[in-house]
């Protein structure tokens, strides 16, 4: 039965203690916006200033009518830095405001966390220990973390104003016994981590920008991600990323659409180490993350994504997808009923 070999392969993968990657379909299900979303809001409120900012600005908008998404609009845009920095501070506005949203949510019990429960079911073995790999900026992650009494590190001290923690990871111990612990990986950046106006950096949780002095450390897709990826404390966050996915026993792929190249070349290049499962849910499976699995990871992949009436499922003996009905094994719920 399909149903069963499907089974069979997301329950290897989840028993391999996967290193988890988390795109912004991961985020989605609790009303933060979408790349697309995100398209839409900067076209609604970035208003170039003078005639260098008209110029790139429209650049961007033209990508945009001929059909490219967000970062392929914003990719290779020699743009001016006055435009760039709006563009981050809107960007930062768009994710904040539903992420707030979602914060009063978390506190009042009203929201529940799907990752809450993947990252419990997760420590239901020895592990001590769990690496997440994220490009998404908002704290969707974190805030599952404590609704399911998980602890974690995002590469900063705790407290209210953060400094970065350094070369040696925090680790927390009760009892003289080190405690299992989530460790997030926030390659693109995160909507409390800031850059004061001499080029310090620290995390602070707030929901709200000063006119001056801060500068959110967000990369932007496409056009500065490489130019900023170089800096604290995404080089640091990139380079533990590079070592969870070095090492992976297998991955767990949650709306990730494999269009980042600082996180699928990792994984293509331990998949061609060492045969390893390969699992990959979403609502919409992009073309590149199709792509991915059936050419390059190996024949170890699943990958799931919604159907009419259920869901459908891609594997090695049916790399054109087969149905399957009254399932929704593509959410992170649904696939938590196939594998515990």
């Amino acid at each position: 039965m399909p149903e069963e070999h499907v089974a069979k392969l997301a329950q290897a993968g989840f028993a391999s203690n996967p290193v988890v990657v988390l795109g912004s379909g991961a985020s989605a299900p609790h009303g933060l916006p979408s790349m697309n979303d995100l398209k839409h809001y900067l076209l609604e409120r970035v208003v170039p200033d003078g005639a260098e900012e008209e110029t790139g600005w429209k650049s961007v908008t033209e990508a945009f009518a001929a059909g490219e998404h967000l970062e392929q609009a914003l990719t290779g845009k020699a743009l001016p830095a006055s435009l760039t920095q709006s563009i981050v501070k809107h960007t930062w506005n768009c994710i904040n405001d539903a992420d707030r949203i979602l914060f009063l949510k978390a506190l009042r019990s009203q929201e529940e966390f799907p990752l809450a429960r993947l990252v419990n079911a997760l420590f239901g073995s020895s592990q001590k220990s769990i690496d997440i790999v994220t490009t998404n900026y908002d704290r969707v992650v974190e805030y599952a973390c404590n609704s399911g009494a998980s602890l974690h590190s995002v590469g900063f001290t705790p407290g209210y104003i953060q400094r970065r923690e350094g070369s040696e990871p925090i680790t927390f111990m009760q009892n003289g016994r080190m405690l299992r612990s989530v460790r997030i990986w926030k390659v693109h950046g995160s909507l409390d981590w800031f850059e004061r106006d001499d080029t310090s950096t620290l995390a602070a949780p707030v929901f709200e920008l000063p006119d001056t002095g801060l500068t959110p450390l967000i990369v932007t897709p496409g056009f500065n991600k490489y130019e900023r990826t170089h800096d604290e404390p995404f080089r640091s966050a990139i380079q533990g990323a590079d070592r969870a996915l070095e090492h992976a026993d297998a991955y767990l792929c949650i709306g990730f659409g494999f269009r980042d190249s600082h996180i699928q070349p990792k994984i293509l290049e331990r998949c061609r180490l060492k045969t390893l499962p390969v699992v990959v849910i979403s609502k919409t499976l992009t073309d590149e993350a199709k792509s991915f699995l059936l050419e390059k990871a190996g024949p170890n992949f699943l990958g799931i994504e919604h159907c009419e009436g259920g869901s459908k499922a891609y594997c090695q003996v049916n790399p054109q997808g087969i149905e399957i009905p009254n399932v929704d094994w593509w959410s992170v719920n649904g696939f938590l009923k196939l594998v515990t």
